[in-house]
């Protein structure tokens, strides 16, 4: 039983060590971005140029449209351009053990 309580409470206070900060959701969302254009665009030195200023666009976005609702053990990242509520054009990540995951997209 105490084994179990000790390995519980050291799982939580990993997680919520490494509970992603803004910081790191905004470094996230540089580097899909950078990949994703680098993909678009080629490796010219152009492409790496559009790529790398399109990433940057995309960080900025995030510092400035991205929701954090910390739960302490991990966080929910919900990115809406438009900021309205009413339509379901929202990306949402999960944050949690110092990685991100996609868990919800726009509806197109």
């Amino acid at each position: 039983m105490r084994i179990g309580l000790v390995l519980l409470l050291t799982v939580a206070g990993v997680l919520y060590l490494y509970n992603p900060k803004p910081r790191a959701f905004e470094e996230y969302v540089r580097n899909r971005a950078a990949e994703h254009l680098q993909q678009e665009l080629g490796s010219s030195a152009v492409g790496r140029a559009f790529a790398d200023a399109g990433a940057d666009l995309a960080a900025v976005l995030a510092r400035k449209a991205a929701r954090r609702d910390n739960y302490y053990l991990w966080s929910i990242y919900t990115v809406d351009p438009d900021g309205d509520d009413g339509e379901k054009d929202y990306w949402r990540f999960l944050g949690i053990g110092g990685q991100f995951f996609l868990i919800e997209r726009p509806v197109r």
